[in-house]
């Protein structure tokens, strides 16, 4: 009976302390992202776009650094676009090169001030 008590309590506080800590299990998790989160970009998964976007920006429901994002579209070489060095923030973004219409997929990269990393990709068109 105590050691069915000690167990259930010490569980229950292990419990509590990952509620309480929005970083309990990340540890050297990769996340894909928008879909299995809240995480928003900009552009949107599926945006039709009547012109090129100036910035890529994604927003996290915690502070993130924008470590890279990686254009590519059908029939031409991929474009890395390296994010400077800033303090991590809930809204990340980064300049894009001038973009010609077509179809482009965003990956992104990006570490919290912890460490763990998330990544994912969003895709848009340009007319």
């Amino acid at each position: 009976m105590i050691r069915t008590l000690v167990l259930t309590a010490a569980l229950a506080f292990a419990g509590a302390a990952a509620a309480q800590d929005p970083h309990a299990g990340h540890a050297g998790m990769q996340h894909q992202a928008p879909a299995a989160s809240n995480i928003v970009t900009t552009p949107a998964d599926g945006a039709m776009m009547q012109g090129a976007p100036e910035r890529f920006s994604a927003t996290f429901p915690h502070p993130m650094i924008l470590k890279t994002v990686t254009l590519t579209a059908e029939g031409q070489a991929p474009i890395v676009v390296t994010a400077p060095a800033l303090p991590a923030a809930v809204t990340v973004s980064v300049a894009l090169p001038r973009l010609a219409p077509g179809s482009y997929a965003a990956a992104w990269s990006a570490e919290g001030p912890d460490g763990h990393k998330m990544s994912g990709s969003t895709r848009f068109m340009i007319h």
